[in-house]
Formats: structure tokens, C-alpha cells, sequence
């Protein structure tokens, strides 16, 4: 279950944006929480946690965003890796370090239905930045999405079509980068908060995705 979950956070934590106007980098701390402490002993959970991340427990994810191109650079405790958007065949590029193989995931489909987006009460701050919520449901869950539509401004038009982590309709809705996220549902819990950023230029080398000897399609898409 837990390399299932490693599998998904590496696919799932996407954060696609592109620049209406920031250029430079954001990193997330990604946590996955236990999602039925009454089903699974908490203390069997941490276990399974700290094998997969280490005793850290927990994933960062650096990601580093030009216009309609982002690249990520995910640090999974004994797992190091990458993801990358290809904005010309609209697929994520997922690999590992050192790795001659990839995964793809189609980001013109959904695996989950958009039902709607409503505000929400809850507000918090964070990197100093005051933020405001939305509410994102689906038929398996909902997302809790914390932002301010003043900072980290993106344009939605990059992301038409983009139908995966319903990024269509949340960046039409905000018009920028969230800071944070809670999504729960299908047994999983999730927090995706960032803890830094730097407005920066960047090379658009950044955001070559390699040559692989084998790219697999992603059997959750």
C-alpha cells in the first residue's frame, strides 16, 4: 500500500501552473496522513511511513515553473526522482535518478469527475502570505485549496483541456499557484503545503525532458 501511495503522490502532487507572470521556483512539504486511524493502527502507519520517506516522513518536491513549462525535483527520503510537463504532447514525464525508464500519465484525462467548486470559511498563512480557501469536490473525494490570487499570478489559458487534478478548473477559478492542499478521499490524505520560493529566471534547459530506452504508460490513467 505504501509504495502504491509513493507511486501516486509522485503523479498525483502536480502542481501545473503556468506564467502570467512568476517565473522561478516553489518547494512543497508533502505528507500523507493516515487516512482511517479507526482502520489502521496509527503506529503501523508511521512505521510504513518512515520506510518509505525515512525519518524525515514526509517528501519535498521542488518545482520550478516558466510560462506553460514546469519540472519538479522530488526528494522521497530513499527515493529521488523527477516530473516534468510536456506542454506539446500534454503528458507528465515521471522518473527516477539515474533511471533509463519512464512513466507517463495523460493530463487530458481525469480519473476522478468534477463535480463543483465553493468557497470555503477556513484562511491561513502562509510564507508570511495571507490566504483564503476553495473547496474542490469530485465523486471520490474533495480538495481543500488555500491561496491569494495576488501572488504567484498564472495564466489558466496555458492549462486548457487539462482535465487531471481538475487543474482546469481550479486555475480558472483562483488564477494562481495554491500554497497549500488537503485532499482526502479513496483511503488517502494528503497535505501538500509550500515552505519556500524564489522569483527567479530560468534556463529553458531547465525543462528538457531526457531520452528514455522505455516510457510506460501509468496504469492509473
Amino acid at each position: 500500500m505504501i509504495k502504491q501511495l509513493l507511486f501516486t503522490l509522485f503523479v498525483v502532487v502536480n502542481l501545473s501552473i503556468s506564467g502570467q507572470s512568476f517565473e522561478g521556483s516553489i518547494t512543497f512539504q508533502v505528507e500523507a496522513l493516515n487516512p482511517n486511524p479507526q482502520l489502521i493502527p496509527d503506529s503501523a502507519w508511521q512505521k510504513g511511513i518512515r520506510e518509505t520517506f525515512g525519518e524525515r516522513g514526509y517528501m519535498l518536491q521542488k518545482y520550478f515553473y516558466k510560462k506553460g513549462n514546469y519540472i519538479s525535483e522530488i526528494d522521497a527520503g530513499k527515493e529521488k526522482g523527477f516530473q516534468a510537463f510536456n506542454p506539446e504532447d500534454g503528458l507528465l514525464y515521471s522518473w527516477q535518478v539515474n533511471s533509463e525508464t519512464a512513466t507517463t500519465l495523460d493530463s487530458k484525462k481525469s480519473m476522478d469527475e468534477f463535480v463543483e467548486i465553493i468557497e470555503s470559511d477556513l484562511t491561513e498563512t502562509i510564507l508570511g502570505i495571507p490566504c483564503k480557501s476553495i473547496i474542490v469536490k469530485t465523486k471520490m473525494g474533495q480538495m481543500t485549496i488555500w491561496y491569494n490570487s495576488d501572488y504567484f499570478k498564472m495564466d489558466a489559458s496555458f492549462y486548457e483541456g487539462h482535465k487531471y487534478g481538475h487543474w482546469e478548473q481550479i486555475l480558472n477559478e483562483i488564477g494562481c499557484l495554491p500554497l497549500k492542499i488537503e485532499q482526502k478521499g479513496m483511503m488517502s490524505h494528503i497535505v501538500q503545503l509550500a515552505v519556500e520560493y524564489e522569483e527567479t529566471s530560468i534556463p529553458d534547459d531547465k525543462f528538457i525532458i531526457p531520452d528514455f530506452k522505455e516510457i510506460n504508460r501509468s496504469p492509473i490513467n
